[in-house]
């Protein structure tokens, strides 16, 4: 089963648009980090707590040493965030796939061989597993479009118009 590691920007995404429980029908043992909880918002917070206690998604606790490798990972580029470095941490400790929208946090772990993706993943993914019909992806893609400014507006319209296209 392939794990994935969902930073901050992809829960917030997945919730906003109403996809979260979409993506958690995926064949993927999905983690985040505790980390991530604190970075969201109180009904963010409630939603994934849910998760967690249904074991839907499994929650990565830094202990004492894992706190200090992720303090020293996030000292020597500190641009990148705590919670940025605690799922990268986390996803080299476990193999697995990160999840962000994040694109300078992107680079990082591209550039240490790490796997990542975006919400683009899990749009495509519910299309290719016949979970929702493309207009309703084209629906939620644009509601995604007008909150996220950080996505990739190309690859976005591209989509778009596949998906408008062929129905």
């Amino acid at each position: 089963m392939k794990i994935v590691i969902g930073d901050t920007n992809i829960f917030i995404d997945l919730i906003n648009i109403d996809l979260l429980d979409t993506f958690l029908k995926f064949e993927y043992e999905i983690h985040t980090t505790d980390f991530v909880l604190y970075e969201l918002n109180d009904l963010q917070i409630k939603i994934l707590e849910k998760c967690i206690n249904e074991s839907k998604i499994l929650l990565d606790k830094a202990d004492e040493d894992e706190l200090v490798e992720i303090i020293k990972l996030q000292s020597k580029k500190r641009t990148l965030s705590i919670t940025n470095m605690s799922v990268y941490y986390f996803a080299k400790e476990q193999n697995a796939l990160i999840l962000t929208g994040d694109k300078q946090f992107r680079n990082y772990a591209e550039n240490n061989k790490m796997r990542v993706r975006g919400i683009l993943l899990v749009l495509d993914e519910t299309l290719h597993r016949k979970l929702l019909n493309k207009i309703v992806l084209a629906d939620k893609l644009t509601k995604l479009m007008s909150t996220n400014k950080r996505l990739p507006a190309d690859a976005c319209k591209k989509r778009l118009m596949k998906w408008k296209d062929e129905n």
